[in-house]
Parts: C-alpha cells; sequence; structure tokens
C-alpha cells in the first residue's frame, strides 16, 4: 500500500515530480485536476485504487500574508476552509456552516464535515504550520476580493483551488491528509508574470520531502 502524493494539475506536476521520484520512490505520485469538483472525485478514485495510509497534497497557492507566508516559499497548513458553497456573493455570502448547514452529514459511524477540517498535527518545529488554507471555487480577481476573504477568514494565510476537495475525500476514506502548497504570488494578483511558479514549487518539494520522511 504506497504513499499517494497528488498534484494538481500538469504545470505543477512539470516542477514537482522530478524532485519528488528522486527523494521519495516509495510513493506514488498522481495528478487529481483543477478545482474542488474534480479534485475530490479524483482524490476518491486515487485512493480506492491505491489504498494509501497516507496522502500529501502538493501545489501552488496565493498568498494572503507576505510577511507569514513569503512569494517563492512554500508552507503547510493545520485546517483547510472551504469558501464559495452556502447563499449569495461577495460581502452577502453566508457559508453553509453560518445557515447551520453541515457539507457532510454522517450516521452513527463517521464524522460530520462542516466549513472546516483540521488536518493532523505534525509536533515538527522546523516545520510548523502556517494557518490556515482557503480553498475557493474561483480565485480571488483583485485585491478587493482578496480582502473580503481574509477579513471573513482570519486564520487563512492563503488561498487554492483543491485543497478542500481532497480533504472530504481523505476523511471520507479515513485516510491521513498533509497539504504543501508553495506560495507563487499575492492573492489577488492576477498578473501572471509576478508569479514565481517554479521556485514556489521547488520550495514545497523541500518541505514535502521532510515532511513525507517523517511520522504523522
Amino acid at each position: 500500500m504506497p504513499d499517494l502524493i497528488l498534484i494538481p494539475t500538469p504545470l505543477e506536476t512539470k516542477f514537482a515530480r522530478g524532485p519528488l521520484e528522486k527523494h521519495l520512490p516509495n510513493w506514488t505520485i498522481q495528478t487529481v485536476g483543477f478545482g474542488l469538483v474534480t479534485a475530490a472525485a479524483n482524490t476518491s478514485r486515487w485512493i480506492h485504487q491505491y489504498q494509501p495510509e497516507r496522502v500529501l497534497l502538493i501545489g501552488i497557492a496565493g498568498s494572503y500574508h507576505e510577511f507569514s507566508c513569503p512569494i517563492a516559499t512554500a508552507a503547510r497548513f493545520d485546517e483547510v476552509i472551504c469558501d464559495g458553497i452556502g447563499v449569495g456573493t461577495g460581502e452577502q455570502f453566508r457559508s453553509a456552516g453560518q445557515m447551520g448547514w453541515d457539507q457532510w452529514q454522517a450516521d452513527s459511524s463517521g464524522s460530520s464535515i462542516g466549513d472546516k477540517i483540521a488536518l493532523p498535527e505534525v509536533h515538527l518545529a522546523d516545520l510548523p504550520a502556517a494557518g490556515g488554507l482557503l480553498s475557493v471555487c474561483a480565485a480571488s480577481e483583485n485585491i478587493d476580493q482578496a480582502v473580503q476573504r481574509r477579513t471573513r477568514y482570519p486564520n487563512a494565510v492563503a488561498e487554492d483551488m483543491e485543497g478542500f476537495g481532497v480533504a472530504v475525500a481523505t476523511t471520507l476514506a479515513s485516510v491521513q491528509l498533509q497539504i504543501v502548497r508553495g506560495i507563487s504570488n499575492l492573492v489577488g494578483d492576477r498578473t501572471l508574470e509576478n508569479w514565481k511558479i517554479e521556485e514556489a514549487l521547488q520550495a514545497a518539494c523541500d518541505i514535502a520531502i521532510q515532511l513525507a520522511r517523517r511520522p504523522w
């Protein structure tokens, strides 16, 4: 039963696969696709196929707090948060949890899933969790949207588009998950020339390799 590394897109895989295969030859690497829905579905598929004990999600993300998540560095997270499932948009948005609904209401054999999923605590002084990762259906288009989301979710330090979907799948399958994201840009900056994708993924691979070699 190999442990499983998941990477969202072919672009991210292009930069991450080489270092990961070199240093983690016993881990299986698969892509899960772009966005919450596809990532959740493919994570379930790969878990069913490989039956891993641990899953590690690696990719890029935007930073809400450049001082704690600088561009071209990487971070792991203590929780993943969902934005976009609920009612309304913008300042009028209310999440499922705010309306009193779980996203998944389990029977007596399992746990319910709300708008936040805690990731396993790992006591590693040299690899501290940066905070929360906010998973969105559509990335912030500008700084105003970024500020709006940062205000609504003050524990979120970075934004991605797959983490919560992967976490739902691993939670339902009772598989341990860690998420490492390379910080490629500031949230709301859509000028790709400013992004540091390769450098961010190199940093993510460095943390992922250390994390994968330790128990969690």
